[in-house]
């Protein structure tokens, strides 16, 4: 069965995006991310709520064209690019449509409250943290309020060049 993963990437001071939103200082790390490490191919659905949605349309091209995509929202619907589709019933039934349609792995992208619900849910197998070799000084935090305490087992490290290092743990059940 596919896992579940939260795959995101931090300052060393552990902000996900500057105090104005912005996270284009992780752009020289996105080769290692998603390229080098291999993550992308392992994917075959993404789950992400309305915010980050409309934020990686205003960037233009969809970055996720391959794969399915779940938006989570209480919106009324808007034109989605290919394979997307709005989701209003919450994070479980967000996973059980992407596992419904692809033997991938599923990515949790973000933002925080969709991370926190995969969390709170029980439904994260994986938690994948890249720190990038940054200082912002402030900004917008991974997660912004968990209410419960999530063991999480290490299973690796790994370095890149460009100074990224990638994180891995293991949720224990």
């Amino acid at each position: 069965m596919s896992q579940v993963r939260l795959f995101t990437a931090t300052s060393l001071d552990g902000f996900v995006a500057d105090s104005d939103g912005d996270s284009t200082w992780l752009e020289p790390y996105r080769h290692s991310m998603f390229t080098e490490s291999g993550f992308l191919e392992t994917v075959g659905a993404v789950i992400l709520g309305r915010r980050t949605f409309q934020m990686m349309q205003a960037f233009g091209e969809w970055p996720y064209g391959g794969k399915y995509s779940f938006v989570l929202t209480s919106q009324d619907p808007w034109e989605m690019p290919p394979n997307c589709y709005f989701v209003t019933t919450g994070i479980a039934a967000a996973v059980q449509a992407a596992r419904e349609r692809t033997s991938k792995d599923i990515w949790v992208v973000g933002g925080a409250v969709t991370m926190e619900s995969a969390l709170e849910a029980d439904l994260v197998d994986i938690v994948e943290i890249c720190v990038a070799p940054r200082l912002i000084g402030s900004g917008i935090s991974m997660l912004n309020g968990l209410t419960r305490s999530q063991k999480l087992e290490f299973e690796g490290i790994h370095a890149f060049s460009d100074g990224l290092v990638k994180l891995r743990y293991e949720v224990v059940r």
